[in-house]
């Protein structure tokens, strides 16, 4: 190995994330992807009220406490008190596993280790580790292209998956992107076996959220290709960025 090889890897090695750090980078996907939208509107107005936190020099595995008004959380997600309570509930059941390579330590963290509603008051007490509040608010930070107002209007997580999309779309020079339906099933996080029943069931009802609550939507052109003498064959699909008209709220 030459040594300016044997210098650029040591390079990129220090470049190489801890794994928490990976863990965190692929938290709002996962949220976007695997869990309800309601999850992930928590996550954004959890972020508002941690970001105002003094978190640097707290220690990850300590547990911190922050009392929310009821209505105001509700007012900014757009959420039901009904929901907000089922949501709630959904997210303590879900953990995040740390896993320390170099150690071989495996920890697990719940995403939300307590929360108690108080009636009358309009109260919400959370607790929530350090670890997992410093990832809530790197959230917010990484993907602050997201027009806020516009995601607490959509309803499906899709429909927010592929606001991600466009977001990424318009960082490039001709704002469209070509996608076979493996790398869409993976990209949704899916399994559909057919572009029609793709397009059916997924992108036509993201399509109509968008262009009813977003100033970014998209259009699409199917591509196929012909085998044989049979009929043609779904190949993949173009899809290109498109700036609605903005929106009063």
């Amino acid at each position: 190995m030459l040594p300016s090889e044997y210098k650029k890897m040591k390079r990129e090695a220090k470049k190489k994330p801890k794994v928490h750090q990976k863990v965190a980078n692929t938290f709002i996907e996962n949220a976007i992807t695997y869990s309800n939208v309601n999850t992930l509107k928590t996550i954004y107005y959890l972020a508002t009220i941690l970001e105002k936190e003094d978190l640097a020099n707290e220690k990850d595995e300590k547990i911190i406490g922050i009392r929310i008004d009821k209505r105001e959380m509700l007012k900014y997600t757009e959420m039901s008190a009904p929901t907000l309570q089922k949501t709630t509930k959904d997210m303590q059941k879900t953990s995040i596993t740390f896993v320390d390579e170099k150690d071989g330590i495996i920890e697990g963290m719940s995403l939300l280790p307590r929360y108690k509603f108080v009636p009358n008051k309009n109260i919400v007490e959370l607790d929530l580790y350090v670890r997992i509040a410093k990832m809530i608010v790197d959230v917010k930070k990484n993907y602050t292209m997201m027009n806020i107002k516009e995601l607490m209007k959509l309803r499906r997580s899709h429909s927010v998956r592929m606001l991600a999309l466009l977001n990424q779309l318009n960082t490039t020079k001709d704002k469209n992107k070509i996608i076979t339906l493996d790398e869409l099933n993976e990209f949704f996080g899916t399994k559909y076996k057919t572009w029609n029943e793709f397009e059916r069931s997924l992108l036509k009802p993201v399509k109509v959220e968008l262009d009813a609550h977003s100033t970014r939507s998209f259009t699409y052109e199917s591509n196929y290709e012909i085998l044989g003498r049979g009929r043609p064959s779904f190949k993949d699909v173009t899809i290109d960025l498109i700036e609605n008209a903005p929106r009063l709220f």
